[in-house]
Parts: structure tokens; sequence; C-alpha cells
């Protein structure tokens, strides 16, 4: 890999770690007037609904380096006030990558008291570029779980089983992915 290369890689992900939403600042109140940055990374739909821009920056496999954005329908916008333990949202996440991309639907819990937040999502993976463990231009069909403290890391693994691909390996696999953010 070239220099060149590398450097816009590291400085790609050292903008995307800038902007990525801590998971504090959606677990709380909305402050809607609130620092120009976090207004765009944090857009409020109504009280029960929120999209965050960016919400992570990952590594795994099979889709290298990726970020998250991510939609929220939390249930009971009122459990944030009334400071109850636990949250209960609906995500539905796009994350691009530079070896693949995938979109997911899931549920999502929150333990507020720890800022712990747990989520289990079926997803839809397509792979280009050079991706780890399985072939380039494949489509699968998964499931995830994935955890984090406080919203600084996070991690989560997800079985992938395949819906095409030209190479006749109808092989699932297992992929992992580590992260800062949500």
């Amino acid at each position: 890999m070239g220099h060149s290369r590398l450097a816009g890689i590291a400085g790609g992900v050292l903008i995307a770690l800038l902007l990525s939403a801590p998971a504090w600042c959606w677990t709380r109140t909305a402050d809607r007037d609130g620092p120009m940055l976090r207004r765009l990374l944090l857009l409020h739909q109504g009280e029960h609904d929120i999209v965050l821009s960016v919400s992570s920056i990952e590594w795994g496999a099979p889709d290298r380096w990726s970020f998250t954005s991510r939609y929220v329908h939390m249930f009971d916008p009122k459990a944030v006030r009334d400071h109850k333990l636990w949250l209960h949202n609906l995500t539905v996440t796009a994350i691009p990558g530079t070896s693949g991309g995938r979109l997911g639907i899931g549920y999502q819990n929150v333990f507020s008291r720890l800022a712990l937040l747990s989520e289990a999502r079926v997803v839809l993976l397509r792979t280009w570029g050079r991706p780890l463990v399985t072939g380039l231009d494949r489509t699968f069909v998964g499931a995830e779980v994935r955890t984090s403290l406080t919203g600084v890391v996070n991690v989560g693994t997800g079985y992938y089983q395949p819906v095409s691909g030209d190479d006749g390996d109808r092989d699932g696999f297992w992929g992992f992915h580590v992260g800062i953010g949500v």
C-alpha cells in the first residue's frame, strides 16, 4: 500500500473519529439549540426519533473500515427524563465500509446506570473491494449482536449466510467488528 493511500485512509479515519457522536449525547434530554456540530450529528425528528449521522467508527471482517449512521426510535422517550434504568429502542443502521456495506434493523437496549448499550439486529451485507474472510461482490443476510460500555468502545459479532455469489461457495461465516462510539 502506497504512502499516499495510507495517509488518505488515516486522514479519513481521523475525520470520522472527530465527527463520531458519543452515546451520552443521545441518552440525555435533547438540547436542540446546542453547538452546530452536535446539531449536525444528532438530528431530532420528534420526541421519539433521533438520527445520528455518524455514531461509530469500526474495523472488522468482512468490510474492514466502516462507519455507522443510525436512526433510533425510542419506544418510551419519557424514560430518559424519568431516569429509568432500561431504555428500549428500535434501530435502523446504514454501515458503509471500505470493502463492504451493511444495512440493518434491530432492537437496542440501554442500561442507563452504566450506559451499557446492547443491540441485536438483522443485516443485509454486500461486499466489494478486498473484503476479509469472504469473496468480493457477494450478498449475505445475517444476524449481529453488539455491545458498548459508555458509548466509547463497541464490539460485535455476526453470522452471515450468502444469498448470492458467482463462485458456488454457499458457506456462511462469522464476522466481527471493534470500534469507537455507539
